[in-house]
C-alpha cells in the first residue's frame, strides 16, 4: 500500500510537471502589471491616460482559445483609452484569421495601435496581416511612422518602428517633423532601440523576448534573443539616459510552446503629469 501511494504521488508530479508549461502557464495564467510613467512633458489632458500594452500574441503557434478569453475580459475590466500591441502577432499563416479576429475584439473596446515584429516577418504573411488590420475599425498599423493623440488641443506622439532585430527600423524617419517638447511613446518590438532611441523619446514599449519563456530556478533564462549588450533587458521597467523602457514578457510563445515562469502579461500604462520634480 506504501509502496502504491509512493507511485501514485511520483505519477501525479510527473503529470503536473508535464502539464504546468505546455498547458497551464501558458493559457491560464495571464499575469497583469501596473506601472505610472511620471513627466513633465505629459500634457494636463493626458494625465491618467491608461495604455495596455500587449505583445508577442504568436498566433498560429499551439493554445488554447481560453487565453483569449482571459486576455478579453481583463482588457475590459481596465478600460484602457488606448491599446498597443508590440510586434510577433503570428507566428504561422494559420493564424492570420484568428488574430484579426482577436485584434477587431480589442478594437471594440479601445483605439488599437499595431507594430510588427520578426516572426510577423518571417511567417511570410506581413502584407497580408497589414492589409487585413488596414481594413479594421479603430486600429492603426504604424510601420516607421507616427500618429498624434489629441486631448483638448494637446498632443502626445506614439512612434512606431518596423523590427529592429531584423535590422528594419528606421528611427530618425519616424521622429521626422515631431516637435522636441512633446511627449513622445515609441513602440519597438525588440528592446534594442533603447541604444539608439534612449534621450530622444519619452517611453518605449517592447517585447521580444517572453521573459526568457523558460526561467530556470537559480539559472535563469535558457534564452534570451538579443545582442550581446541588451541581453540584460529581459523584462521590467528600465531608466536609460532619460528614457524610460518597458520590456513585456508578452502573451504567446515560440520554438516550443512552453513557459515556465515566464507566465503571459498584460501590462497596464497610466500616465502621470508631474507638477515639480517627478
Amino acid at each position: 500500500m506504501k509502496r502504491r501511494k509512493i507511485t501514485v504521488i511520483i505519477l501525479t508530479a510527473i503529470i503536473l510537471a508535464v502539464l504546468y508549461p505546455l498547458i497551464i502557464e501558458p493559457n491560464l495564467i495571464v499575469s497583469t502589471t501596473l506601472i505610472r510613467i511620471k513627466s513633465k512633458k505629459i500634457p494636463l489632458s493626458f494625465n491618467g491616460f491608461k495604455i495596455i500594452q500587449l505583445s508577442d500574441l504568436h498566433f498560429g503557434e499551439f493554445h488554447l482559445s481560453i487565453r483569449e478569453d482571459i486576455i478579453l475580459n481583463k482588457v475590459r475590466e481596465v478600460q484602457p483609452d488606448l491599446i498597443v500591441i508590440t510586434g510577433d502577432i503570428v507566428s504561422d499563416p494559420r493564424g492570420l484569421k484568428e488574430a484579426v479576429s482577436f485584434i477587431e475584439k480589442l478594437a471594440s473596446v479601445a483605439k488599437v495601435i499595431v507594430i510588427l515584429g520578426n516572426w510577423d516577418h518571417s511567417s511570410g504573411y506581413s502584407e497580408s496581416l497589414v492589409e487585413k488590420l488596414s481594413l479594421c475599425k479603430n486600429t492603426t498599423v504604424l510601420i516607421n511612422t507616427h500618429i498624434v493623440l489629441r486631448r483638448s488641443r494637446e498632443e502626445v506622439y506614439v512612434i512606431g518602428v518596423d523590427d529592429p532585430y531584423t535590422h528594419r527600423s528606421d528611427l530618425n524617419k519616424s521622429l521626422k517633423s515631431i516637435p522636441a517638447e512633446a511627449f513622445k511613446i515609441l513602440l519597438a518590438h525588440s528592446p534594442q532601440i533603447v541604444g539608439e532611441a534612449s534621450g530622444k523619446v519619452d517611453l518605449i514599449l517592447s517585447g521580444h523576448t517572453h521573459g526568457g519563456q523558460v526561467v530556470v530556478p537559480l539559472i535563469g533564462p535558457l534564452f534570451v534573443p538579443l545582442p550581446p549588450d541588451y541581453k540584460k533587458y529581459i523584462h521590467g521597467l528600465y531608466y536609460v539616459n532619460g528614457t524610460y523602457l518597458y520590456v513585456s514578457r508578452g502573451i504567446g510563445t515560440s520554438i516550443l510552446p512552453i513557459r515556465l515562469l515566464a507566465p503571459p502579461e498584460i501590462t497596464i500604462i497610466i500616465l502621470e503629469r508631474c507638477q515639480d520634480s517627478c
